[in-house]
């Protein structure tokens, strides 16, 4: 379970040596193949978040929790990311796998609006289907639904490189 390994394992929750791009932490790989019809609970607001619902833009599924360092960095620039890039069909999901539901509302208390759409997933079942090899975890869904690019933990360099795979993802 993912949660365990970040409490156990700093290298799971984004420090330490990344793993090779786009591969998870068995060595098999979600990336070129379709992604899982998941489900998420709302975090803000009352609709779930179906991924097939978003068939057509390329969408940027980010993995996070409220006690993960590297996640707290991320997600306020990926908030930002979203707002510069909604206009050209591109769609941020930022799901917590906190347990408690609670926490993850703490933290995003930090900024007055959200221009991402914000999930819940505390029993991990779809973070189990993705299998993010850390926290946090993005994942670029092109406009088919297939996964073209998995970024594993964040630093802050790590930015850009995201922005460019979704700028080229949408462009196709």
């Amino acid at each position: 379970m993912l949660l365990a390994a970040c409490l156990f394992g700093v290298a799971a929750c984004g420090g330490g040596a990344k793993p090779a791009a786009d591969a998870s932490q068995d060595g098999t790989s979600i990336v070129g193949n379709s992604a899982p019809d998941v489900e998420f609970a709302p975090l803000r607001g009352d609709k779930a978040l179906k991924l097939s619902a978003l068939r057509g833009k390329v969408v940027l599924l980010d993995f996070w929790a409220s006690w993960c360092v590297p996640c707290q960095e991320e997600l306020p620039l990926l908030d930002d990311m979203a707002g510069r890039l909604s206009s050209k069909g591109i769609e941020f999901i930022g799901v917590s796998i906190d347990e408690d539901k609670a926490d993850a509302e703490h933290f995003l208390e930090r900024k007055k609006s959200w221009a991402l759409s914000l999930g819940h997933d505390p029993e991990q079942t779809g973070a189990k289907q993705f299998n993010p090899p850390k926290m946090p975890t993005s994942y670029v869904i092109d406009r088919k639904g297939v996964v073209q690019h998995m970024n594993a933990g964040f630093e802050r360099a790590d930015i850009e490189k995201v922005e460019a795979q979704l700028t080229a993802a949408s462009a196709e």
